[in-house]
């Protein structure tokens, strides 16, 4: 599970799955799904926050400080791809006046209100100690005589336990001319003890090319030899949710 605010919650591929025209939509009209995106996930905080305030026994401040720990649980990331679907339409229908889009958002605020309460009603994920999303390192390119390759990678930072943070968005290393390319991460956030890479030809198979984390003071230099088939491929599920807060109430795991 990735962090509330790793951002964004949900994305086209899940919008998809519930509307298969969106895309062509998107690209049609005025208006655009990922700023309906934003606005869905800008009111999801504050509605988080104060369902926090009313049910974690928190003060404001600390209520606010808890939204860092909060992890994407399917009912989050439901409740997202409605809301940002509901808007997009309420959107399109007062542009176009069309009753049609009007329809649709009514569809999707009401499945939207259904995806909130059964997330407040199982109960919103918390991790006690949250790794965030990474951000995309620093890639030193220089001229070399290496093999000629264009790969993909990700980076995630890891925890001395072995627990992960959601991996950064893609960057490319572009060896087509053989360079050399080194990467590195400058700092580490709270509580993370290392970062791991994971490099690919295509973005859908990623492997790790890090047998165990790296420092922050580490300098990585990619070889012919990474990543290896036989390395563990990239999943995506992150942190899982430590304990549950719902009505009232916390459920620990």
């Amino acid at each position: 599970m990735a962090l509330l605010k790793d951002q964004p919650i949900s994305c086209l591929s899940e919008w998809m799955a519930y509307d298969s025209k969106l895309s062509i939509l998107s690209e049609q009209e005025t208006t655009s799904i990922d700023s309906k995106s934003r606005l869905a996930q800008n009111e999801i905080e504050t509605q988080v926050i104060s369902f926090l305030l009313r049910h974690s026994g928190s003060s404001d401040s600390a209520a606010r400080q808890l939204t860092s720990k909060v992890t994407v649980t399917e009912a989050l990331s439901r409740w997202h791809s409605m809301l940002s679907l509901a808007l997009f339409y309420a959107d399109l229908a007062a542009l176009q006046n069309s009753s049609l889009h009007r329809d649709q958002s009514r569809y999707y605020e009401i499945k939207a209100e259904a995806a909130k309460e059964q997330l407040f009603d199982t109960g919103l994920g918390i991790v006690n100690l949250p790794i965030p999303k990474a951000p995309i390192p620093l890639v030193v390119s220089t001229p070399g005589a290496n093999q000629e390759r264009l790969l993909r990678g990700r980076i995630r930072f890891a925890n001395s336990d072995g627990a992960v943070g959601a991996p950064s968005d893609e960057f490319l290393l572009d060896m087509t001319d053989g360079e050399s390319i080194s990467i590195s991460v400058g700092s580490l956030p709270p509580d993370c003890s290392g970062w791991l890479l994971f490099l690919g030809e295509t973005s859908e198979a990623l492997f790790m090319a890090t047998p165990a984390a790296l420092s922050a003071a580490t300098t990585l230099t990619i070889t012919g030899s990474m990543p290896s088939p036989a390395d563990p491929v990239l999943i995506l599920d992150a942190q899982p949710a430590d304990r549950f807060i719902r009505y009232s109430t916390e459920l620990w795991r």
